[in-house]
Formats: C-alpha cells, structure tokens, sequence
C-alpha cells in the first residue's frame, strides 16, 4: 500500500543540524522542531505543529517495525489504524469529540519515529 504523504523533510534527515527536537506546548499542541543548512548557506530553522493532539507515542531506532520505514523522512497519514480507532473509542466513551482526528507518522533516520493523533498539522518557519 502506497503511504498518504502529507509533507516530506525540505532535506535528508541525516542533514539535520542536531536533530529533531519534540517539544509539547500549550492548548494541546506538539512541536518538532529541526535545523539545516540551506542551499545558500544560511541556517533554516522550521517547526512541525500538530493542533488538537489527542495523544503521541516515540519509538528510538531498533524498537521501530518496517512499516515505520514508510514514514522515513516525510510525514504520513497511517489512516484507520488501531491505535487510532482506540482512541476514538475512548473518546466517545468518556464524552469527547473524536471527529477529525487523524493518525500521522514521522520518521528520522536512526529514528525517532514519532506518531501523533491530531485534528491537524502546518509547518512554520522560527
């Protein structure tokens, strides 16, 4: 099955200056942020912002399974997953709104590979 890509790294991740960086904010939000060197020579600094997180999940390097590997530097909609429709169960059970939500992967090489389920995403220049 062909992955749902959503958004794909502007470079490798091997290229990452530092590597990524989670950081949860405020009002449900998660950030990963990231570095690179740009083509001119400049340093890029951007942020993927998921919005309406409901939950997340890391897996480092060797804990990840191959059809994490669909992820591998760009961002994917894993669709109608388990985990997904777990949560959405939960959410309906106990009164919340599970509308909208959506299960995305990303992952960087040697890992992590991070998963979220959110209402959604952009990325912002810092």
């Amino acid at each position: 099955m062909t992955p749902n890509v959503k958004w794909t790294l502007p470079v490798a991740s091997t290229a990452l200056l530092g590597g990524p960086i989670l950081e949860i904010r405020p009002k449900r939000d998660v950030a990963i942020r990231f570095a690179y060197e740009a083509e001119d020579d400049s340093q890029r600094k951007e942020a993927l912002i998921f919005q309406g997180v409901e939950a997340f999940k890391c897996t480092y390097y060797r804990a990840r399974d191959a059809s994490m590997l669909e992820g591998y530097d760009k961002l994917v909609d894993r669709g109608p997953s388990a985990w997904l429709e777990e949560l959405c169960g939960s959410l309906r059970k106990n009164g919340g709104d599970a509308q909208g939500l959506v299960h995305l992967m990303i992952n960087f090489d040697d890992g992590p590979a991070y998963e979220v389920v959110c209402r959604s995403f952009c990325v912002e220049d810092e």
